[in-house]
């Protein structure tokens, strides 16, 4: 395993255990976090890559996320992925993701997630981001 898969993987951990701190502390300081479906909700930089990872999945209990794919050339590593998010109140949310990462150095500095909005929140609880606009 690379260097690179390596902190991909440990991120994941990271998010698994929904420590978002850690998570962030994986990206440069100018690292771009894309929501393919939602260009509004992109965002720069550790905090705001936290802030924005609090806001969307702070309320969850847990979110435990299976790797299916993963290729990696150069500085660039894709990933497909599914996230099953557990609600407090015991709502589930399965999602397939395909993501995007650019390292450079020892950190992520750009992580673009592609996923389908409709299959999202068509399992959300209305509870959860009730400000987002539901496709």
């Amino acid at each position: 395993m690379s260097d690179n898969e390596n902190r991909l993987r440990q991120l994941f951990v990271d998010l698994e255990r929904l420590d978002f701190a850690a998570v962030a502390a994986h990206c440069t300081d100018d690292c771009v976090y894309e929501d393919v479906p939602y260009e509004a909700a992109t965002v720069t930089g550790p905090e705001a890559i936290r802030a924005k990872l609090q806001m969307g999945l702070g309320t969850l209990e847990r979110l435990p996320t299976t790797i299916h794919e993963l290729l990696e050339q150069g500085d660039t590593i894709m990933v497909e992925r599914t996230e099953v998010w557990h609600h407090p109140t015991g709502e589930r949310a399965t999602l397939r993701v395909a993501a995007v990462f650019k390292f450079r150095g020892d950190k992520i500095s750009l992580w673009r997630d592609y996923w389908d909005a409709p299959t999202l929140f068509s399992q959300q609880p209305a509870s959860w981001l009730p400000d987002v606009p539901r496709p």
